[in-house]
């Protein structure tokens, strides 16, 4: 083979990495010399590299390992990869009747019990983060494990070694590239979050700022009039609304900080998925309470009617693992839509909010009875359930958090779809949305291996929200 090294038309330009780049052509040319590869072979390793580059999903990648063995070569094969937990897990068909029980994984070939065992490695790969750099050198990712009956030697063992390292390489590089693109999405997901759950949400602090500005400028004029008893009442008016904005701009800057907390950790921009930071927590005490009373003052303004006793809460408690910012999050936005879509006036009666925390142990949920605050008694069944685990036959305890809006039912080809991204029911039209509050409340709920879903019942509809008790809370049902 005629070989040309004369370089220096594009060595000006590109001096070091010419010369890089030929010398590892002139190391692999004599690499491949000393294979001796045969034409079945090579043949085999082309094919191999053409079609990863054609095969989108891992599944395929993992079928065409071991066809190419079986069809080239004649041998059955299997392919072991480390799943999360570093366990090897067969992910081609089984040749016989059980996968293999493989108990460690080695460095180089070895044989056992009539099996030739050939590591896969990933290709060298290379992370940075603002705080931290982690370098994996080769990592084994797997074997491939022939079934033979005369075990491979000499040359073929050699084909074997260089095959399991291109199917290493190739399936690195394709893990990587789905967990890139898998983070690129997480991260416009994410700005979208932000955008609703932080930025919309601070536009109401701008304007309790302003009805403060314009509080103080009424103060100033006041100031300039004589003290008589007219100027005192309207100072102590002034005074008590200043207070109830003061008390309102504080509550809605610590809703805003913890939110703020659990969406711009680093942890979800390194991993690319939302990382929970788990703690036991009283979801009455710290997440129901605390978030109806930041939007207990948003209904009353739009004159829709809180019943007194609201939110109703059991006598005992209701303990869970759970994010405590993200968790809040996800009920704000049942109440900020309960806040948007009730009507102002329904079936002749004022809008009405009610919210109601039971204990239940159903596998799936039920429509409230006269006293929940779904509404009164008489619809049932569930139109709308997202993120909801496969808890068949669980006798697990939950506790489920309904909020529910006086208005009409949302159409049944509708109901099913709510917790879509970026989908919008009929009745949010004229109204200002992004489609995604909901979908942001079945990722966290599904997160905390939980679910929510929507329930048409009398007089209204019911947005609900269920968590798994803490295992040492669960009350004996």
């Amino acid at each position: 083979m005629n070989i040309r090294n004369d370089l220096t038309p594009i060595f000006h330009s590109a001096g070091k990495n010419v010369e890089k780049v030929r010398s590892r052509i002139h190391y692999k040319m004599r690499d491949y010399a000393t294979y001796r590869f045969s034409a079945p072979q090579s043949c085999a390793i082309n094919i191999f590299f053409d079609l990863a580059q054609e095969f989108d999903e891992l599944e395929q990648m993992h079928i065409l390992s071991v066809l190419i063995l079986r069809m080239f070569f004649q041998y059955d094969a299997e392919l072991y990869l480390k799943n999360e937990t570093g366990k090897l897990e067969l992910v081609t068909p089984p040749v016989g009747d059980e996968a293999l029980e493989i108990r460690d994984l080695r460095t180089e070939i070895w044989i056992d019990s009539g099996h030739c065992y050939i590591p896969v490695r990933g290709r060298q790969s290379l992370m940075v983060t603002r705080k931290q750099r982690i370098i994996t050198d080769e990592d084994l990712m797997g074997v491939l494990a022939l079934h033979a009956v005369k075990l491979p030697e000499g040359q073929e063992l050699l084909f074997l070694e260089k095959f399991a390292n291109r199917v290493g390489f190739c399936l690195h590089n394709k893990v990587l590239a789905q967990r890139n693109v898998r983070h690129i999405l997480f991260l416009r997901k994410l700005a979208h979050d932000i955008g609703h759950n932080i930025i919309t949400p601070n536009m109401r602090m701008q304007l309790l700022l302003n009805h403060l500005n314009k509080q103080m400028q009424m103060l100033e004029e006041l100031s300039a009039c004589s003290p008589d008893a007219t100027t005192m009442q309207e100072f102590r008016i002034i005074r008590s609304k200043m207070t109830e904005q003061l008390h309102d701009l504080t509550g809605t800057f610590k809703n805003s900080a913890l939110f703020m907390e659990s969406l711009l950790r680093q942890s979800h921009f390194d991993l690319g998925h939302y990382v929970l930071k788990r703690s036991r927590l009283d979801l009455c005490a710290l997440v129901v309470g605390p978030q109806f009373e930041r939007y207990r003052l948003n209904f009353l303004e739009r004159d829709l009617v809180v019943p007194p006793g609201q939110p109703q809460l059991p006598d005992s408690g209701c303990m869970v693992e759970a994010d405590l910012g993200l968790l809040s999050q996800a009920l704000a936005n049942l109440f900020s839509n309960a806040v948007k879509y009730t009507p102002l006036q329904y079936k002749g009666r004022a809008g009405e909010i009610r919210c109601k925390v039971e204990l239940v142990h159903e596998t799936a949920p039920r429509a409230p009875d006269t006293a929940s605050a779904s509404g009164p008694a008489g619809a049932q069944g569930a139109s709308g359930q997202a993120g909801a685990p496969g808890v068949a036959g669980s006798a697990k305890a939950w506790v489920k958090i309904s909020v529910f809006n006086s208005g009409p039912h949302i159409a049944p080809d509708e109901a099913g779809r709510l917790f879509e991204d970026n989908f919008r029911a009929s009745n949010a039209t004229g109204q200002f949305g992004t489609g995604h509050g909901l979908f942001f409340v079945r990722e966290i709920l599904a997160a905390h291996d939980g679910k929510a879903g929507y329930e048409p019942v009398a007089d209204g509809n019911c947005f609900y929200i269920m968590l798994p008790m803490a295992e040492d809370a669960c009350p004996a049902g």
